[in-house]
């Protein structure tokens, strides 16, 4: 069986027993039931781990009292703050880097997530 993934020219084959064939007939046209069936785990896997860099996120906001854009202004901004972040947090940098990355994580899957959405 192969699913058509709207907007893209890819097809995706996988074996499936007969069984399986035979609720996909039932549910509807096989190719399209299985490519609602792929969109939505795909949707799902996207919520997932947007869930999980937002948690991240959220540790660090705790941990610092701001979001990222305002502790990274201020780092590199304020040297008072600068001065309480190295006295404080002496591995500030090493959270930075990460949250940073957690920053753009979650960007990078909430934009993976509408193209999902909008193939639904």
């Amino acid at each position: 069986m192969a699913v058509q993934v709207p907007s893209q020219t890819m097809q995706i084959a996988f074996p499936m027993n007969q069984t399986v064939s035979e609720i996909l007939q039932i549910l509807g046209e096989p190719d399209r039931v299985a490519a609602r069936a792929l969109r939505h785990y795909l949707l799902d896997v996207c919520l997932q781990r947007l869930e999980q860099a937002r948690q991240q996120i959220d540790r660090y906001e705790q941990k610092y009292g701001s979001d990222y854009g305002t502790f990274n202004r201020h780092v590199g901004t304020d040297e008072t703050f600068l001065e309480a972040m190295n006295s404080a947090h002496p591995l500030w940098e090493v959270d930075a880097i990460e949250w940073a990355y957690r920053v753009e994580e979650e960007e990078a899957w909430r934009n993976r997530s509408e193209t999902v959405l909008r193939a639904l």
